[in-house]
């Protein structure tokens, strides 16, 4: 047999305990000697995961990857008389305004806000626009930069919002550190065209001066008497 015939060879026998001495050299590194040895904990482990996970994109659905800037999501549903016939999202961005970044920072603190400056209270509200051709939002801006609103859009938050970690599963952008603004629409609140955005101010008769929280924009799309629509704008708290 080869295996007699190697021990015979002291040639061949030398060579053989020679590779394997190469190939000890060049693994002994990298490879455990005991089990445990080199081995990472469970929770090394699981901190290695998590870290990966934090670093891959998220997906709203298989090859469709969501941008975290966009943090305005718009969930229209259509329906043929009583049933649901279709159900799309949209997403667009948005720009917390100067007055916004006051609002944020007073709460933070527990101060008081100045006139139309409280846009989480019961009379703050959400409106869309339908420019001919979407607003550039800028840090500036006031209720006068939210070109061609729909007036007919105007309309409280629902029960129970602002808040953070929204647990409705229509928002996919909601997280512990995320406060979430929603406001619904029936299908008999109002019909429009061309909407491309909107805004969050505290009026229920806003004027040109009138603060607004932020100033948003979307793909364009339209509301008809068939639709109702939810509209969820995220802010997250990433700090400075």
């Amino acid at each position: 047999m080869e295996v007699m015939r190697l021990r015979k060879n002291g040639k061949k026998m030398g060579f053989i305990q020679k590779s394997f001495k190469y190939i000890y050299k060049q693994t002994k590194n990298i490879i455990p000697m005991a089990i445990g040895d080199n081995i990472p904990s469970f929770d090394e482990r699981t901190e290695q995961f998590l870290s990966w996970k934090d670093h891959c994109p998220n997906y709203f659905s298989r090859g469709v990857e969501l941008d975290p800037n966009n943090n305005v999501c718009v969930v229209k549903s259509t329906f043929d008389g009583v049933d649901l016939v279709g159900k799309d999202w949209m997403y667009g961005a948005n720009l917390v305004t100067n007055d916004g970044d006051i609002y944020y920072a007073k709460q933070s603190c527990e101060e008081a806000h100045g006139s139309n400056e409280d846009f989480s209270d019961s009379t703050a509200r959400m409106e869309l626009n339908n420019p001919s051709s979407a607003d550039t939002p800028a840090k500036g801006d006031a209720y006068q930069q939210v070109s061609t609103p729909v007036t007919a859009s105007r309309k409280a938050f629902d029960s129970n919002y602002p808040k953070t970690n929204d647990g409705d599963s229509d928002n996919t952008g909601s997280g512990t550190d995320i406060a979430t603004y929603l406001t619904s629409w029936t299908t008999a609140n109002f019909n429009a065209t061309g909407i491309k955005g909107g805004c969050i101010h505290e009026n229920a008769s806003p004027v040109n001066a009138t603060k607004i929280l932020t100033h948003f924009t979307i793909a364009s799309f339209d509301k008809t008497s068939s639709d109702t629509l939810k509209v969820f704008v995220n802010h997250t708290m990433n700090g400075s």
